[in-house]
């Protein structure tokens, strides 16, 4: 019998070690984004009405989304599987609930799988997406980024600039099968204008922070570190606050609209903050974990935010929904 497996340590059966490894439960941040990301295109397309007119679109995009967040989740425990055996054997991999082989080639598949998701979602609606093979080119920049990511840079200064470009890419995903393209005048990158790219740019800094204050969780954190990642965590958040001062394809927020989204921003970030600053003074690896899970939560409700804004209360309201699932798979799963 494997030292790993005593009946103090049962494996998991497949289903849940296979759910653990995906870190089911942050899933649906990623959906998050990609609802945000489309529903925002969609208004702009609609005159500030999110419409559904391509369901089959948006649920290729959430398609993809999900596979390449998992295939990344998978990979990261594949490559830290021999840290994991020492630290944390009850993991999926060192358990032998899954063995390391199936994760690599699950990882990998899924990664392919779902940039021709992607891809082919351009392609369903004849002359609907502007640019067809555009979702397939971000969700290739987002599938490398989540291998050079696990495979070579997680131990680097660059990982958490990385991660953040992961959630960048995912956000740019949700965006970019739209029917309309930016204004010709309008500055824009690849037919991203400023203000998708200042959305995208928001929370991929916001997540660059959560990364840093998450890089020593599991021991007594530097102060300085934590310190650094509520800075950067606090300039994403800044940043989705300006965001209608750099929105030529959004609709009008307005100046009202413009300080409503300060406001829920400011009041969405107090229990982070407090969580944070507890975290900041007293080190301990459960605070830190605690407002890692408190950051992940959030994003949530910025992607929420940010669509309350644009298209009104009934897509941010579908949005925060996801949190019930997440929430309920919190109970069988660990999201960090």
């Amino acid at each position: 019998m494997d030292d790993s497996t005593t009946p103090e340590t049962p494996v998991d059966p497949a289903w849940l070690a296979f759910g653990k490894l995906c870190r089911l439960p942050n899933l649906f941040t990623a959906w998050a984004d990609i609802f945000a990301g489309f529903f925002i295109v969609s208004a702009f397309a609609n005159q500030g009405v999110a419409n559904m007119n391509a369901p089959v679109i948006f649920v290729c995009l959430v398609l993809a989304s999900s596979l390449i967040y998992s295939a990344g989740m998978i990979l990261n425990d594949y490559y830290d599987r021999d840290i994991d055996a020492v630290d944390r054997p009850d993991r999926p991999i060192p358990s032998g609930a899954v063995s390391a082989q199936t994760a690599m080639l699950a990882g990998f598949s899924m990664l392919v799988v779902g940039t021709l998701v992607a891809l082919l979602g351009g392609y369903v609606y004849v002359d609907y997406a502007a640019i067809p093979w555009r979702g397939g080119a971000v969700a290739a920049c987002l599938s490398v980024c989540v291998v050079a990511y696990d495979a070579v840079l997680k131990r680097t200064a660059l990982a958490p600039w990385l991660m953040g470009a992961c959630r960048f890419f995912n956000i740019l995903l949700g965006m970019s099968l739209s029917k309309e393209l930016p204004l010709a005048e309008s500055w824009q990158l690849l037919s991203f204008d400023a203000g998708q790219l200042i959305f995208a740019g928001g929370i991929g800094l916001y997540i660059v922070g959560v990364t840093w204050f998450a890089r020593t969780e599991a021991v007594v954190s530097s102060r300085a570190m934590l310190g650094l990642g509520a800075f950067l965590m606090l300039a994403g958040i800044a940043m989705l606050g300006f965001l209608p001062r750099f929105q030529p394809s959004i609709v009008d927020i307005g100046p009202s609209k413009s300080f409503g989204l300060w406001g829920i921003l400011v009041l969405l970030s107090l229990a982070l903050a407090r969580r944070v600053v507890i975290a900041v003074c007293y080190p301990e690896p459960r605070n830190v974990q605690l407002s890692i899970k408190q950051a992940i939560l959030s994003l949530i409700f910025y992607d929420a935010a940010i669509t309350l804004a644009v298209c009104g209360t009934i897509w941010s309201v579908l949005i925060v929904a996801l949190l019930f699932p997440m929430m309920g798979l919190r109970r069988w799963m660990y999201s960090t």
